[in-house]
């Protein structure tokens, strides 16, 4: 490989080499393509059309780890905003039974994994007080 060459590797094995002891470091990081600049701005015009899971399983948590390596608030926060504005759209789709059918369809497949285990939360607990609510109607 030539000086100067970009390669994607894993997170663990880049941090490792990048901060290996020597006199210069093998490497130096860049932020992955998943938080590029062409992301960051799809993310600022309407994160409810981006799919997270496409760009990364663990979107969140590897912004997370990209923001203690690298001093980026800008990325900060766009993923704060990012969060916020799809967590709203996520608990709509939650609390609603027809949600996943109609148009939020493609919403749901492009959650990230934190995503994907927070629309369960809410979804389970909306069920969770439908069945409990129409247990008290029945006792009236």
């Amino acid at each position: 490989m030539k000086q100067g060459g970009k390669v994607e590797l894993p997170l663990w094995l880049g941090e490792m080499l990048a901060v290996s002891q020597g006199p210069t470091p093998l490497l130096t990081l860049d932020l992955p393509t998943s938080l590029s600049p062409r992301v960051l701005n799809a993310l600022k015009a309407d994160p409810r059309t981006v799919d997270l899971r496409a760009l990364a399983a663990h979107f969140y948590a590897l912004g997370a780890r990209m923001l203690e390596l690298f001093e980026e608030e800008e990325v900060g926060d766009v993923l704060s905003e990012t969060f916020k504005q799809r967590a709203a759209v996520l608990a709509d789709q939650a609390h609603n039974p027809r949600g996943a059918m109609g148009e939020g369809a493609d919403f749901l497949r492009g959650l990230d994994e934190q995503e994907r285990r927070l629309f369960r939360a809410a979804h389970d607990s909306a069920k969770a007080v439908r069945t409990w609510m129409a247990e008290n109607k029945t006792r009236r």
